[in-house]
């Protein structure tokens, strides 16, 4: 094994034992857990067997076969940016429709309370007459 071998190894390693431990203090969750697996052992076959990138290479034709890593990385990321918006935009317009729906259960609690008082007004009223007409 090679120098670059062992550190791209070492490094799927520590990236498995982050996943492992971030998993079990419950600050990532398993869909979430599943995807950074994979990450990490692609990393560490890759690592292991840099071979594999160049036969890609070779088969694909191109020249320079170390790229392809950092080129799926970097459309790994920009998918992974494209869901993050597309998820943040979903709970945006739920948020937005929570708020809304508060708001019109708040404007018809008020209405319910004016009329409530507007009630117990004239059944004070009622009461007032009656305990008049009462009195001798």
């Amino acid at each position: 094994m090679t120098n670059p071998q062992i550190v791209s190894t070492i490094i799927g390693i520590i990236i498995a034992s982050s996943i492992y431990w971030l998993v079990r203090r419950d600050h990532l969750a398993p869909k979430q857990a599943l995807r950074w697996v994979l990450v990490a052992i692609v990393v560490l076959i890759l690592g292991t067997f840099p071979i594999i990138i160049d036969w890609i290479g070779n088969a694909v034709g191109i020249a320079y076969p170390p790229i392809i890593p950092i080129i799926i990385g970097l459309a790994a990321a920009m998918i992974k940016i494209l869901l993050m918006d597309i998820e943040r935009n979903k709970t945006d317009i739920t948020q937005e429709r929570i708020v809304q729906k508060l708001a019109m259960l708040e404007a018809e609690l008020e209405v319910i309370k004016n009329e409530k008082k507007k009630l117990l007004t004239k059944a004070a009223l009622v009461v007032d007459i009656q305990s008049k007409k009462k009195q001798p």
